[in-house]
């Protein structure tokens, strides 16, 4: 089943077992999503162990994300789990741990109170409750006037969406989650709150540390990470716009413009762009999304994103299966569309390569003459990547030796990946290539493919040669 944009489920109790991953693998999905937020690590071991059983019985690559937690900041305990805060009362939030009364809470992070001023907006409860900062009085406390109350309970968000966040985007559970990773099979590893490009490198430094490849995803969420964001697109291997805490931090009606924008920042950059949150959250309980969930999830398609993503719809839904398969078709039946109105995209790439040469090469050649399926030799997927990135409207074919390559390019636009043992010239390659797209059934006798690959075959970033073969 060939289809270019991709899709990813967040697993949870819904979706723990193997049988049901195997469901989710044959309905669509390309990418696991484990979250750390949730779980302990001998539960998200047993996800990984269960998602490796499920891809092989399968028979097709699925590549698996570990969620960094970040610095997410949450309201401590409350007493009774909730009180009811009223609006144009004061609300003092405090450094040190307390038991939480309409009057004084604490929050999970006691340096907020140093980094408030009087005049922000704190946000509770993924901003159903709004606080204005009057005063404050480092280090101990912050005195706030409730402008929008309701029902706060223990563990609620807590957003400051003016604020610069001054620690690190990595916790100490962070930490441990990526050591945890490295000893494991992930592919991708989300980073949650990026602000800066710096916060991309030190993740990056944590892993190669480790002798870990595992690619970074930098989670857009913070409205800060916005006047930056071309240099996280440049540090990050991918970007996912997590429309949660970036909708509760940002007015509502930027969402949607900030979402296209990204999307065409990445897109121009050859990063792929991953839209996620609330996409079919009605599927949670309903086995058929509404209407204006299914324009969403097309919307993010006609955006150019490479990915889509299901949070809760997955995880803890009634019908993830059912959700997956709505999302399917829906991006199937919008990247048909897209053929209508698609243009040749020129990659912004800053280093000039004989392998971007190429891939620009292919988009000149489809364009004078049809091609059935690209196929590509690669060793770290890059030129996959690369090719993706110009939207032929053809399958792409990753063909590689590693496993690890080939997940990886589960993630990118309109990319199956094939394991192939490597070829030992560039005759066998090309023969090679051929039988696979015979066997895929994605070319017939008389039509063309195209076949990119580099010799020596074994060394990444070393794609130097491309030829057209008519099928016979």
């Amino acid at each position: 089943m060939w289809k270019r944009t991709k899709i990813i489920a967040t697993l949870g109790p819904a979706s723990a077992t193997q049988d049901r991953m195997e469901e989710l693998i044959h309905a669509g999905v390309d990418l696991f999503r484990v979250n750390f937020s949730h779980g302990t690590q001998s539960q998200h071991a047993a996800a990984l162990q269960a998602v490796r059983a499920a891809e092989a019985r399968v028979g097709r690559p699925v590549a698996v994300c570990g969620d960094l937690c970040g610095p997410k900041i949450r309201v401590g305990l409350i007493g009774n789990g909730e009180v009811q805060l009223l609006t144009g009362h004061s609300l003092t939030i405090q450094r040190a741990p307390v038991i939480g009364t309409a009057d004084r809470i604490s929050t999970t992070l006691p340096e907020l109170v140093d980094m408030a001023r009087p005049g922000d907006a704190i946000l509770l409860a993924d901003g159903r409750l709004r606080l204005e900062v009057v005063t404050t009085q480092p280090p101990d406390q912050i005195t706030c006037r409730i402008q929008v109350g309701g029902v706060l309970s223990s563990g609620k968000g807590v957003n400051l969406p003016h604020s610069q966040l001054t620690i690190s985007s990595l916790t100490e559970k962070d930490l441990q989650d990526v050591e945890f990773i490295t000893r494991h099979d992930f592919d991708y590893v989300a980073l949650s709150f990026v602000q800066q490009a710096s916060d991309v490198r030190q993740l990056r430094s944590l892993l190669a540390e480790r002798h870990c490849d595992a690619q970074i995803v930098a989670k857009i969420e913070k409205p800060q990470a916005l006047s930056r964001i071309d240099e996280i697109i440049d540090a990050a291997d991918a970007i996912m716009v997590a429309r949660g805490d970036l909708g509760v931090e940002m007015d509502f009606p930027s969402v949607p413009i900030t979402q296209k924008m990204i999307a065409h920042k990445c897109e121009r950059a050859g990063k792929p762009c991953i839209i996620a949150t609330e996409m079919l959250e009605s599927m949670i309980t309903s086995p058929r999304p509404t209407r204006a969930e299914v324009s969403d999830v097309a919307n993010a398609v006609f955006d150019r994103a490479d990915a889509v993503m299901l949070s809760a719809e997955s995880a803890i839904g009634s019908f993830p299966v059912a959700a997956v398969t709505a999302m399917r078709e829906t991006v199937i039946a919008a990247d048909k569309f897209q053929d209508t109105c698609d243009t040749p995209v020129h990659l912004e790439l800053h280093q000039a390569s004989t392998t971007a040469a190429l891939a620009g090469a292919l988009g000149e050649i489809m364009h004078l003459q049809p091609v059935a399926a690209v196929a590509v030799f690669t060793v770290s997927g890059t030129t996959a990547r690369l090719i993706a990135k110009n939207r032929p409207p053809c399958p792409i074919v990753a063909l590689s030796a590693s496993v690890s390559t080939l997940r990886r390019c589960c993630l990118y636009h309109g990319v199956m990946p094939h394991p192939v043992e490597t070829p030992r010239d560039t005759v066998g390659a090309v023969q090679l290539a051929t039988r696979v797209c015979a066997q895929l059934k994605l070319a017939q006798p008389g039509e063309r493919i195209i076949i990119l690959a580099g010799h020596p075959f074994d060394v990444p970033g070393n794609t130097n040669g491309l030829v057209v073969v008519t099928l016979e």
